[in-house]
């Protein structure tokens, strides 16, 4: 629980210097020609640069320093709030290897495969402010999200309670891949993956020693959203809308932090994409409703296993 903790405070440092930072390199409107006006659409890939911007990149070996140096800071500072409280004032232990599948019912895989977007969605702004192409970018970012993970789990693996799991890091791993291949792999256009949360069961903070909503499984749900609308024929499209998605959701119930076996929880619900509904030309905004489609908001939801319930606004159950 303390690993999730750790990315998610790493996460927090990282994110607001490099968020504003990366925007230092946006085209202003000035250099967008007439005739791109309406050059981003649903049927655009949203992650591309604006045209020509890759073209006008120049590595800068001072901003690449800086960003090191952020980095360097901002994991020493989540280390030693985190791992030096944790785990280095405790016993340490020979290293060794553990694969807790028995935890959460492995929900935790798909937690460390979020995390590993999400610190390569970060560390994709910093190096592509710092004048890598976007290819470049996108592949650096990838192998910092593998990195990050590696370390935190060769700390585990010290650890006597816990040890180095490879299947976190490979999930962390497939996470850190997963903004490239958004980019460059035609087919994840059609999908996106998200997460909701809503405290609907106390289970899980009744047993915690930390209390970290990042392992608070059972009020998790990860999503897989279909694009409907770029999946139907051209003639078709205009008579659906091009936001609605339909989400297939996993969870667990509070059984998993009760009596340690517990039940998944399967849901079918519709999604919004933002994609489809704000198409912006500055790329802060582009990158800010990027980061909002990683979210799924409450809506119309069918719990399909173990039981068939009807949700008006989940994850909020009422």
């Amino acid at each position: 629980m303390k690993k999730m903790l750790s990315i998610f405070l790493i996460l927090f440092s990282c994110g607001a210097a490099f968020a504003e930072s990366a925007d230092s390199t946006a085209v202003s409107g000035a250099q967008v020609s007439a005739d791109t006006v309406h050059w981003r659409d649903v049927n655009f890939s949203y992650r591309e640069e604006d045209p020509g911007m890759d073209s006008l990149q120049v590595f800068s070996p001072l901003k690449f320093g800086g960003m090191v140096a952020l980095t360097a800071a901002s994991y020493g500072a989540a280390y030693g709030l985190v791992f030096a409280k944790g785990w280095w004032d405790e016993e340490g232990s020979q290293f060794h290897f553990e694969n807790d599948f028995e935890y959460a019912k492995n929900l935790d895989k798909l937690g460390h495969f979020a995390a590993g977007v999400a610190i390569a969605e970060i560390f994709y702004q910093g190096y592509y402010w710092s004048g890598l192409t976007e290819f470049q970018s996108y592949a650096a970012a990838a192998v910092s999200a593998m990195l990050t993970h590696v370390a935190i789990d060769v700390k585990d693996g010290y650890s006597p309670e816990w040890g180095f799991s490879i299947f976190d890091v490979l999930s962390g791993t497939l996470g850190g891949l997963y903004p490239m291949a958004k980019r460059y792999v035609p087919v994840f256009q059609y999908f996106d993956l998200k997460w909701s949360y809503w405290v609907n069961s106390k289970a899980y903070y009744r047993q915690s020693d930390t209390g970290v909503f990042t392992d608070d499984y059972c009020n998790e749900t990860f999503w897989f959203s279909l694009k409907v609308h770029k999946l139907l024929p051209n003639g078709a499209r205009k008579y659906y809308p091009s936001w609605l998605a339909i989400a297939a959701g996993l969870s667990i119930d509070e059984g998993v932090f009760q009596h340690k076996k517990g039940k998944y929880e399967v849901y079918i619900a519709l999604d919004y994409d933002f994609e489809a509904i704000f198409q912006p030309h500055k790329r802060w905004a582009r990158n800010l409703v990027r980061w909002i489609n990683y979210f799924k908001l409450p809506a119309p939801t069918i719990q399909v296993y173990p039981d068939v319930k009807f949700y008006l606004l989940y994850p909020i159950k009422f």
